[in-house]
Order: structure tokens, then C-alpha cells, then sequence
């Protein structure tokens, strides 16, 4: 079982060619949306998939375990 994302964890952003750390800055109500700022200050909002996995709307990155 996954550790439920809380605002301030750590996680890894993994892209399609490689992985960033980040941190999750914001949570939505229902949990399904969370926003992350990257190491370099980018920032990325993932949407949670039926799969279970946070993932950015054009899937080109999604959250894992830092």
C-alpha cells in the first residue's frame, strides 16, 4: 500500500526520459488533484487515474516515491 501524499512530502517526478525531486505544495479537497514544485521551481499539477497513479493532464510526467 502507498503512503498517502501529504502537503510538504517529498516525492519523484518521473518524466519520460528521467526523474526530478519535488515537493508536493497543495492537496485538492477531494484528493484527486496535487500540485508539486520541482527542484528548479517548476511547477506541475498531476490528476489522479483510475490506475491509481498521479499523472500531469498531457502524461508526460508522473509522481512517484522520492
Amino acid at each position: 500500500m502507498r503512503t498517502p501524499l501529504t502537503e510538504g512530502s517529498e516525492v519523484t517526478v518521473i518524466w519520460l526520459s528521467g526523474t526530478e525531486p519535488g515537493v508536493v505544495e497543495r492537496i485538492d479537497d477531494a484528493g484527486r488533484a496535487v500540485t508539486v514544485v520541482t527542484e528548479d521551481g517548476t511547477v506541475l499539477e498531476f490528476h489522479l487515474m483510475a490506475s491509481t497513479a498521479f499523472v500531469t493532464r498531457d502524461r508526460s510526467a508522473r509522481l512517484g516515491p522520492p
